[in-house]
This record gives structure tokens, C-alpha cells and sequence, in this order.
């Protein structure tokens, strides 16, 4: 009879069943649900800026001057105030030469993108 007995409670081991009625919560099973609940919460932060950044990346097929954002209204100050104000800052009296300057190098830049249309290379972060 004995050796029924000890192989009736050996075969039960298989599948062990739980009597959650009487377990004790003690202090670090509370303290590691509260570090899990943690972990869940950053990790749902986490995929929200991720999502973020998803939404902000643009396709390398696009060229420079994509733009998604347009509005209706109308500019709040004149078109390259402040632009001038901050070359006028930098660069006193030589700052319309200088800005003169500037905006021929832009044009011919536009003008050879314009005539050969080249595909812009990808900006991929290297993840290791």
C-alpha cells in the first residue's frame, strides 16, 4: 500500500496545483510588483517617443525642402527680419555683402540640384 501511495503522490507532482486562498503577501513580493509596474510604464514611455521619432523621420527619397507642416495664417512678422537683424548682429556694416553672398552660393545650389536632381543619401543611426 505504501508504494502505491508514494506513486499516486509522485504522478500528482506532474501537475502541481495552487491554493492562492491562503498565500501571504509579503514586503518584496509587493516592492517587485511595484518595480514590474515601473519596468511596464517606461517601457510604454519608451514606445511612445519611439512612435514619435517614427512619425518625425522622413524617407530618403524625399529631397531636402519636404515640408508636412503648412499653415494658413499668415507670417506674424516680414519674411527674413529676423534673419537679417541676426546677420546685421554678426556681422555689422558687411552684413548685406555678406548675406549677398550667402544667398548666390544658395542659388547656385538650387540651380545644379534643379538641373541634375540627385537622390540624397540615407541618414541611418548604426545600432550595435
Amino acid at each position: 500500500e505504501e508504494e502505491e501511495e508514494e506513486t499516486a503522490e509522485s504522478e500528482s507532482d506532474g501537475g502541481v496545483e495552487c491554493d492562492l486562498s491562503n498565500m501571504e503577501i509579503t514586503e518584496e513580493l509587493r516592492q517587485y510588483f511595484a518595480q514590474t509596474e515601473r519596468h511596464r510604464e517606461e517601457r510604454r514611455r519608451q514606445q511612445q517617443l519611439d512612435a514619435q521619432r517614427l512619425d518625425d523621420y522622413v524617407n530618403a527619397d524625399h529631397d531636402l525642402y519636404y515640408s508636412t507642416h503648412r499653415s494658413v495664417h499668415p507670417p506674424s512678422e516680414r519674411p527674413g527680419e529676423r534673419r537679417q537683424a541676426e546677420m546685421k548682429r554678426l556681422y555689422g556694416d558687411s552684413a548685406a555683402k555678406i548675406q549677398a553672398m550667402e544667398a548666390a552660393v544658395q542659388l547656385s545650389f538650387d540651380k545644379h540640384c534643379d538641373r541634375k536632381q540627385p537622390k540624397y543619401w540615407p541618414v541611418i543611426p548604426l545600432k550595435f
